[in-house]
């Protein structure tokens, strides 16, 4: 199917009323509640405890940080005003063959250390967002309220008092000099404001120190980003990131799908939902392939890159009853397909048919792709894929994204 823009655009006016921020958007409380009662009682595995004792290390870490503000970078955004995000194309460079090196080139896969300074928002809306969901999920399984006061005052810091707040808007991500102010693809960069902090608003809107007007003006933030993401040239606009044909794409309608139903709106929620077939149609080869991260010189690490926005808009769908698991494109693609075919590459050893640029294919970073789709399509080969992955030798220091994906398994989406 193919969404317009007025669909889309009605969708969003029917929002309904009722949902609060303790409702949970991609976790299940039943399964946290659950986990929670084991990790206090005897029955707790070696590596459930495991798990908990780096979440709690993680969140020690994240509680000595000072709250994070968009207002604190060195350059100022061409509207004048430090409130609004601003971020550098991480794959673009000074063209040496002129002598104000503008503008910019690209050189795919080769990431510009000028995109990750405090100068720019990346670094620091990647740093505020996996520290505010340590904080939160470490408040949830201690119950200690210190937690919980820290990462609500992240939450008012980035989202809610005026002088520090983020302004509802991407106009200025992923600039590149001597091209653009703002680019559709800066889009990407905010995806974490989905995919990292709905679930832990829910967690920290239970406690005592979260207020009525947290909760209102938390819901107002989001609720103006969804209308700047629905309707911005660079966001929702025909040539914008909705139109984008990769991962893109793909997560940008996360983003959409994941903050309506934050926001009550599960209509739209739907019809994200149902425009993710449309991503199956574009997106895989009857082999599972995807043509479009293929592409890039880090075809491995797109590949996965792409599947976990798209895995999450099929969680969504069994919220509101649009199956995106079972869908299969007239080649015979299919999202079955495609976490198929990584799956039969989760030896590291094992030579990948495709660009690998990194050193090391981080095959541990799928596990949780593995548990929700093995889970959901009744793989039970999968669910063992992800359970039997070793992830004792990664630390917190050195390799978080490992480390998070053994927390999801032992702590976040099954129960022990």
């Amino acid at each position: 199917m193919k969404a317009t823009p007025l669909a889309l655009l009605t969708a969003a006016m029917s929002l309904s009323q009722g949902v609060y921020a303790a409702d949970f958007v991609f976790l299940d409380e039943d399964v946290l509640k659950h986990n929670r009662q084991v990790l206090q009682s005897d029955k707790a595995s070696d590596n459930m405890r495991q798990a908990y004792q780096r979440l709690i290390e993680e969140a020690d870490i994240a509680m000595k940080q000072a709250p994070f503000s968009v207002t604190n970078k060195g350059m100022t955004p061409p509207s004048g005003s430090k409130n609004d995000y601003l971020s550098i194309s991480p794959y673009w460079w000074p063209d040496e063959t002129k002598a104000d090196g503008l503008p910019w080139i690209r050189h795919d896969g080769k990431t510009n250390p000028a995109s990750k300074t405090n100068e720019t928002d990346s670094k620091r809306i990647g740093k505020f967002t996996r520290s505010t969901r340590a904080i939160a999920l470490a408040y949830y399984f201690s119950q200690d309220e210190a937690y919980a006061k820290q990462g609500i005052e992240f939450i008012r810091t980035w989202f809610i008092n005026e002088k520090t707040k983020m302004n509802p808007n991407v106009n200025y991500g992923q600039g590149v000099p001597g091209r653009a102010d703002g680019r559709r693809s800066g889009i990407i960069d905010t995806r974490t404001l989905a995919d990292r902090l709905l679930d832990a608003i829910a967690i920290l809107s239970q406690s005592k120190h979260w207020t009525d007007n947290d909760e209102k003006q938390i819901k107002q933030w989001y609720s103006d980003y969804l209308d700047w993401m629905l309707e911005a040239d660079l966001a929702g606009g025909p040539k914008g990131e909705a139109a984008a044909p990769n991962n893109h794409g793909t997560w940008y309608d996360y983003q959409i799908a994941g903050i309506s139903y934050f926001l009550g709106n599960e209509h739209l929620t739907k019809v994200m939902v149902q425009k993710g077939k449309m991503r199956v149609d574009t997106q895989f080869a009857a082999d599972g392939s995807q043509p479009h991260e293929i592409a890039r010189t880090r075809a491995y690490h797109y590949h996965y890159f792409s599947l976990v926005p798209l895995v999450g808009i099929a969680e969504l769908g069994e919220k509101v009853n649009v199956d995106l698991w079972n869908y299969q494109n007239d080649q015979g693609g299919s999202l079955e397909k495609g976490i198929s075919l990584m799956a039969s590459y989760h030896d590291a050893q094992k030579p990948w048919p495709y660009s690998q640029k990194d050193k090391r294919r981080r095959v541990e970073r799928m596990t949780s792709v593995y548990l929700k789709a093995g889970e959901s399509l009744n793989k039970p080969e999968w669910i063992k894929l992800a359970q039997d992955t070793d992830f004792s030798q990664f630390t917190v220091n050195k390799n978080l994204a490992e480390i998070w994906e053994q927390r999801d398994i032992e702590l976040l989406l099954q129960k022990q």
